[in-house]
């Protein structure tokens, strides 16, 4: 079961309850049409005690009633967020801060990379969740029950997947990886001129080819070791786009451009390679 919120005084009581919570699950409905035109529809937000609804349509300006979403004592855990932060801050003009992703918390698990929700919740819990509204209008009022009762599910089931990963990570001290992960995605959504500019090839084909084949194997490795996802560590594209910035660039530069976690795992092997 769910509350809807449609007016800003229940949004205002609702936002002092939020702020309380060490923890909550969001999710968000919206309509997109070109890369820079959003408009949040729906935020889901489960406090694991129960389920709300926030109609961003009829609120259409929360003024400072929904801090707690960019309150520094509130985990929010998203799946896969960086639509969800788009959305936000389209209704907010802010930024989400203090984010878990448990899409990518699975990839450091050793899990599918791109795994949704849906997938990850029968992955974890063995439930199966209805699909049926995925590309559903959301701006369109009233919603239908369907519509309600799938945006409810959307958080349902995050918190437990949450604790689990939490749980797991920590064992594995790859909690600190996950928040630079989360890091940089914040800079590269909000700050895209800040990311790699990508280089011409400064040898030949078959040379980087080579060398690229050798780089692979070496993230192949890694990722086996360590037991995490080979994308998540360092996707083929990231793979070309670092080592030609590191053949043009040096190393030093190279590694300023990912997360620290990733240069303490590669850079020795990269030097070996680069012999």
């Amino acid at each position: 079961m769910f509350t809807f919120i449609d007016t800003l005084d229940d949004l205002a009581f609702l936002n002092k309850e939020l702020t309380q919570k060490p923890h909550i699950g969001i999710d968000t409905e919206f309509r997109r049409t070109t890369k820079d035109n959003m408009k949040l529809a729906l935020l889901q937000v489960n406090d694991e005690e129960e389920i709300y609804l926030i109609d961003a349509i009829q609120i259409k300006d929360p003024g400072e009633h929904a801090s707690f979403l960019f309150s520094d004592s509130v985990i929010k855990i998203l799946h896969s967020c960086k639509e969800d932060l788009e959305a936000i801050f389209a209704w907010t003009n802010k930024e989400l801060v203090n984010i878990f992703d448990t899409q990518i918390a699975n990839s450091f698990l050793d899990g599918e990379y791109t795994i949704g929700y849906q997938g990850l919740v029968e992955q974890e819990l063995g439930i199966v969740l209805d699909k049926n509204e995925t590309r559903s209008n959301w701006i369109r009022r009233p919603l239908s029950d369907s519509q309600l009762k799938y945006a409810a599910l959307d958080v349902e089931y995050l918190i437990h997947l949450y604790k689990f990963q939490k749980e797991e990570l920590s064992k594995s001290n790859k909690m600190i990886w996950l928040e630079q992960d989360i890091q940089r995605l914040l800079r590269l959504t909000f700050n895209p001129s800040k990311s790699v500019i990508e280089l011409e090839r400064s040898m030949s084909r078959a040379q980087e080819a080579e060398l690229l084949q050798r780089f692979n194997f070496i993230v192949d490795t890694i990722s086996d070791q360590e037991g995490i996802n080979p994308t998540l560590f360092f996707s083929k594209k990231l793979q070309k786009d670092f080592l030609r910035l590191v053949l043009n660039k040096g190393l030093d530069m190279a590694c300023d451009e990912i997360t620290a976690w990733r240069s303490n795992l590669i850079r020795d092997r990269l030097l070996d390679l680069l012999k």
